[in-house]
This record gives C-alpha cells, sequence and structure tokens, in this order.
C-alpha cells in the first residue's frame, strides 16, 4: 500500500488504509476498504494484520444482487534478510494465516482458515533502480491468496520501481498465475502501474491494473495512505500488483464464493 522499506522501518508500529475497486468479471465488482497494522518486532521480523470491509455486486439470472460486510482476516508473520554489500539481493519470506472472519453464506469469504507462504528476492543494481520476484501459494484451505489469483495456482510476481525524485517513485509489475487452478476461476495474467508520493513519514499510493488475459480480472484501482503497505511479504512492498492484491485478500473469488451473493 504505502511507503518505502526506508518509511517502514522508522517506527516499530504503523498503519495504513486503502480504498479500492475491482472488476473481476462482466458480471461481478468488488469494492474493498482494507487496513493494515503492521508491527516491526525486530529488525527483521515484522507481523501484520489486514481487516478488510467488502462490497460485492453481481449478476444473478438478470438480477442485480450485493453482499456487504466484512471480509477475511489475514495475519501474516515475515521475515527479511539484506546482505551488506551494496546491490546485493534481499532474500525474504512470509507465513499468512487467513481466517474466516467474512459472512461466508453470503458470499463473503471463503469460510475456512487458509495457509500460505510467500518467498521472494529484490535487488537495486542502481540506487534508484529496483527489481524483485516472488511467489506465493496456498498450503491449506482453499486459499490465502488475493481474490485476484486462482485459488489453488502459484502466483508469480515480477517488479521494477524507480525513484523519479526524493518524494515520488514510479513501479511496474508483471502478475502470473502458474500451475493448476480450480474449477471455478482460471488463470491469470495482470499488468500494473503505480506511484508513491511520500509526505516524510506519511506516503499516498495510487495504482491500478488491467487483465491481460480472458480469465483475469478485467481492472483493478486503488488510493493509499499511511506509513504501512498492505502487504504480507516484505518483499517489494511498492509493487502496484502486490498492493492491490493484499488490499482484495478478504473478498470473494472471480466467479463465486462460498455462498450466495445477495445479503445487503
Amino acid at each position: 500500500m504505502l511507503c518505502s522499506p526506508a518509511l517502514g522501518a522508522q517506527t516499530s508500529l504503523s498503519a495504513g488504509l486503502t480504498a479500492g475497486s475491482a472488476k473481476l468479471t462482466d458480471r461481478r465488482s468488488e469494492q474493498a476498504l482494507s487496513g493494515v497494522l503492521m508491527l516491526q518486532a525486530t529488525p527483521w521480523l515484522s507481523l501484520s494484520a489486514l481487516p478488510s470491509i467488502v462490497h460485492v455486486s453481481d449478476t444473478v439470472s438478470g438480477r442485480a444482487v450485493t453482499s456487504n460486510g466484512l471480509g477475511d482476516l489475514s495475519l501474516s508473520a515475515a521475515a527479511l534478510h539484506s546482505f551488506p554489500a551494496a546491490g546485493t539481493p534481499a532474500i525474504a519470506a512470509a507465513f499468512t494465516v487467513v481466517l474466516p472472519t467474512g459472512n461466508a453464506s453470503c458470499g463473503l469469504g471463503t469460510g475456512q482458515t487458509s495457509v500460505g507462504l510467500d518467498v521472494g528476492v529484490a535487488a537495486s543494481p542502481d540506487p534508484k533502480l529496483h527489481l524483485s520476484a516472488d511467489a506465493s501459494r496456498s498450503l491449506s484451505g482453499l486459499s490465502s491468496q488475493s481474490t485476484l489469483s486462482a485459488p489453488h495456482a502459484t502466483s508469480v510476481l515480477l517488479g521494477g520501481g524507480y525513484d523519479v525524485s526524493q518524494n515520488w517513485r514510479a513501479d511496474v509489475s508483471l502478475g502470473i498465475d502458474v500451475g493448476q487452478s480450480d474449477s471455478t476461476q482460471a488463470l491469470s495474467r495482470v499488468l500494473a502501474g503505480g506511484a508513491t508520493r511520500r509526505f516524510g513519514a506519511l506516503a499516498v499510493t495510487m495504482d491500478g491494473s488491467v487483465g491481460l488475459t480472458s480469465g483475469s480480472p478485467k481492472w483493478v484501482v486503488s488510493l493509499g495512505i499511511g506509513t504501512a503497505f498492505a502487504s504480507t511479504s516484505p518483499v517489494a512492498p511498492s509493487a502496484p500488483l502486490r498492493r492491490l492484491k493484499s488490499s482484495f485478500t478478504g473478498g470473494v473469488n472471480r466467479q463465486g464464493g462460498s455462498g450466495k451473493i445477495g445479503c445487503r
């Protein structure tokens, strides 16, 4: 969601808020208001919680239906190791548990506890240029990942960022689902772009993405503010697709939830 890794490391406790909207399919859309509370327990270990409120719209038999309420709650423990040499890659891993706090009978959330793992690497070959790659996958449960990814696939994210000035940063990222998908949600290919404007310890972010295949979310946009990123991994928290995916962790998948949409 929000600042650079340096900003997040300045305080032991940081927080942020993101509002986003996603066109998942021709029939289904979702809006989410997501928060993040992050504790930097040690220089290498961070703990975070990502609650959300979601609004889902769908069309069933030609009739518009909606569901509103809390989404599932994502809890994460992330470890980061940075090597002392300049330009040397940093490696990171995050263990995530998603609790079924959403009303699954109304199609909000999965209705079951999910566990996932994220691993990645990031490097800065130039002081202004930042590159990253990571992969995430659910280990148990329906999905510990974003509603923008297929539940049983491995999500690969490639990212690049450039510090345009001291206060402005531009980022692009490419998301690819690989492996096996379930029967209700196709593998996705997504291209995203974003910008970060820093105001001291505070940052404002603007992100957007477009689907590259027919099975991908059509488009996603978000606006965030705070001192922490909405992310379950410390690798490339400025990657726009990382921020977008984390903002839509607690909702429903692109084809259907665990229950029926239509609870207000």
